[in-house]
């Protein structure tokens, strides 16, 4: 197949095409590609981003975990046309094939139930049997412009060599099992290899050695620029599919400039390791570490005990304390940290300090909204490493340079605990599986990994026959008085001018004797005000498509954290009312609630702005659609040259150049309800409506522009 096929994997397999995706995405993830990329992506850029054997392996999960009772005929319509022989299947799985299935045909007319009920044996599982199929369907897909670079087979034998030469006998027996799997399918026969070594020897091909290749492929994304983000929100639409599958994003130390294969450095023979002398740790095999340690290495010994002691510490010594111990004046520990923190600050922003500002960036995505300390120390190999200059753990460390996050109870937590244990709980109430449960954690951030420690750390939380249950009689430790997951709270005394832990007013009307929520339900009349409308909302704007978008001016209070306001008709538009909150769902799974109380605010849109990487004075668009809420970010910019037409455009997100003419009729567009440009035939009475909807700074651009040249 010459052509690049331009069929997606619902082509290929139907049954996914009424699938749910929440429940085949966990299965179909891919760091690589975009969301629900099996019903728009073309399979041969799948097979270039991706490879054909972790395709083959995510569809023979599906097939053996959701659809058990298709036949693999049925699951894979393509696979009953293939033509197979026997002799081109490799051992274990050829035997296990021959001794049960006796042939091809039967294989493909089995289901995965029925494969199970086999008797196969030990070497060689249903799955295995089941991959092997679904990559005779994978296969024939990949055209010229999706095959990726073939792995010399003699550089594959050397590697699977060394790794057993490096491989200690006290390695489990499945790691074992695993390397002669290797030897018997390479040909490298490693079984004889290093039997007479020492237990303690390490693979040569260490953890560290793969650090250091994804951080330099980090860092070359980085030096690329941002490309997500940048752009209005015309522009934007399709911002994440062009950068998931840009090649130009997709690096691998072991590809060279020209597409072909690098030959890796597997290391030393082991004879060759035993004879040179032991370092405590050794250089070059935890790169973290060595780069912060050759940051310290020019620290004074007051700085780096303050540094040891006070800023990295987990119980921090006292100044004066620490003074008397190390016999020096409390104000030279004083000026040690504040010198010590300036050149931390500065380091960490500088190309030097880069990898590490990379490494907490990717770290805080993979450990989510809530981790333990075990998953943080295990989350990279030199986590457990002691800094020689500090005497302290590169995890210490890291929970001190983390800004999103802080330690409570075990748990680093991006967000309020207490309020997570309360999504939690509201969130499970139905009894779901585990697995379901783990979907809907995933919606505030908690990982995969975390899931069930999350769980069974959450009062009231336990697990029962794969079954999430939630005991509602057992109290969480400072939950929101009565509150429920996208409900309204429950009525709350509240003082005049009290705001909440975030900052948002709760305040009652003027006039109003009771709180929002306990004052009757109104009957419907003809004097009743009309509910605030969308179209007369300052900073909303209606996009071709019919969807209306906010805009957020953004500052360094929204950076930080505190609320950010919206304009009750856009509030009235996507659903909410008054002393009710809505929680969405923001790129990246972020977990966003908007509530009204005072006025409908968001209680905090830094996890989105950071996700963005927006900065004071930047405007972002966003918008909703059901649960999920979108962003765009138009990045700030001198506008003094241009006219004032197009410096009003900006302000609506449309950055294209126009003509006065066209500027007019696009924001009388952009403003009405139902798609009209007709404000545009009367200039001035676009203006007065644009100050009354609030839109003074529009206003104010396009007056210029109106006046007539004398």
């Amino acid at each position: 197949m010459n052509a690049v096929s331009p069929i997606c994997l619902t082509d290929l397999v139907p049954a996914l095409r009424w699938s749910d995706p929440a429940m085949v995405g966990p299965v179909l993830w891919h760091a690589r590609l975009v969301e629900g990329w099996w019903s728009s992506l073309p399979l041969p850029r799948v097979l270039d981003l991706a490879g054909a054997t972790w395709l083959s392996h995510s569809l023979a999960r599906l097939a053996a975990e959701q659809w058990s009772h298709l036949e693999l005929g049925e699951f894979l319509p393509s696979l009953r046309a293939a033509q197979v022989d026997l002799d081109e299947i490799a051992e274990p799985v050829r035997g296990a094939l021959l001794a049960t299935a006796g042939n091809w045909e039967r294989l493909v007319s089995a289901t995965p139930a029925a494969i199970s009920s086999w008797g196969l044996p030990e070497s060689c599982g249903p799955l295995d049997l089941i991959s092997t199929a679904t990559l005779r369907a994978v296969q024939p897909l990949g055209g010229e412009q999706a095959r990726v670079p073939t792995p010399s087979p003699a550089l594959m034998v050397e590697a699977v060599r060394t790794l057993a030469n490096w491989l200690p006998h006290s390695a489990p027996d499945h790691v074992h099992n695993a390397m002669a799997y290797l030897g018997a399918a390479t040909g490298a026969d490693p079984g004889d290899q290093g039997s007479a070594e020492p237990e303690e020897a390490q693979p040569a091909q260490s953890p560290a050695t793969r650090a250091i290749r994804t951080l330099r492929a980090l860092r070359a994304n980085r030096e690329e620029g941002p490309r997500a983000g940048s752009a209005a929100p015309e522009q934007e639409s399709s911002a994440a599919s062009a950068d998931a599958g840009a090649p130009s994003t997709v690096r691998s130390s072991l590809l060279g400039p020209d597409g072909a294969l690098r030959r890796p450095a597997f290391g030393p023979p082991k004879q060759q390791a035993d004879e040179q002398p032991a370092q405590s740790p050794e250089l070059g095999r935890h790169p973290l570490v060595d780069l912060l340690e050759e940051f310290l290495r020019n620290w004074s010994d007051a700085e780096r005990t303050v540094a040891a002691q006070r800023l990295f510490a987990s119980e921090p010594v006292s100044i004066r304390l620490l003074a008397d111990e190390i016999g020096v004046d409390v104000r030279e520990i004083r000026n040690a940290q504040r010198t010590v923190e300036e050149r931390l600050l500065q380091w960490l922003g500088s190309p030097g300090g880069a990898p590490l500002t990379t490494h907490l960036r990717e770290l805080s995505e993979h450990l989510g909204a809530a981790a333990t300390v075990d998953h943080l120390i295990t989350a990279h190999p030199d986590h457990p490493v002691d800094v020689p200059s500090l005497g302290t753990p590169l995890w210490r460390v890291v929970i001190t340079l983390f800004t999103d996050r802080r330690l409570h109870n075990g748990w680093l937590v991006a967000d309020d605990p207490h309020r997570m244990r309360w999504q939690t709980r509201e969130m499970l109430g139905d009894a779901p599986s585990t697995s379901d449960a783990a979907i809907r954690l995933g919606r505030i951030g908690i990982r995969q990994q975390a899931v069930r420690a999350w769980l069974l750390s959450t009062p009231g939380v336990t697990i029962r026959e794969g079954h999430v249950m939630v005991d509602p009689s057992i109290p969480v430790e400072n939950a929101p008085a009565g509150a429920s997951y996208g409900a309204p709270p429950d009525p709350v005394p509240e003082a005049e001018g009290t705001t909440t832990a975030n900052g948002l007013p709760i305040r009652r009307r003027p006039g109003a004797e009771a709180p929002l929520q306990d004052q009757p339900e109104e009957q419907p009349s003809s004097a009743s005000p009309q509910p605030p409308r969308v179209g007369d909302s300052t900073r909303c704007f209606r996009a071709p498509d019919g969807r209306w978008w906010h805009r957020v001016d953004v500052t360094g209070d929204h950076l930080n954290g505190a609320p950010v306001t919206v304009p009750p008709g856009y509030a009235t538009h996507l659903g909410l009312q008054p002393g009710r909150l809505l929680c969405l769902t923001a790129p990246g799974a972020d977990l966003l609630v908007l509530v009204w109380r005072d006025q409908p605010a968001f209680d905090s849109l830094r996890p989105l702005l950071r996700r963005l990487s927006a900065q004071p004075g930047d405007r972002v668009f966003i918008t909703v659609n059901g649960d999920r809420l979108d962003a765009r970010r138009l990045p700030a910019a001198d506008l003094s040259g241009h006219s004032p037409a197009s410096r009003a455009l900006h302000l609506i997100g449309y950055t294209a150049p126009a003509s006065t003419e066209d500027a007019l009729k696009i924001i009388a567009h952009r403003i009405s309800e139902d798609g009209s440009d007709a404000r545009a035939a009367e200039p001035q009475a676009l203006l007065d409506f644009l100050t009354e909807r609030g839109d003074t700074d529009i206003a104010h651009e396009l007056r210029p522009a109106l006046i007539p040249a004398h």
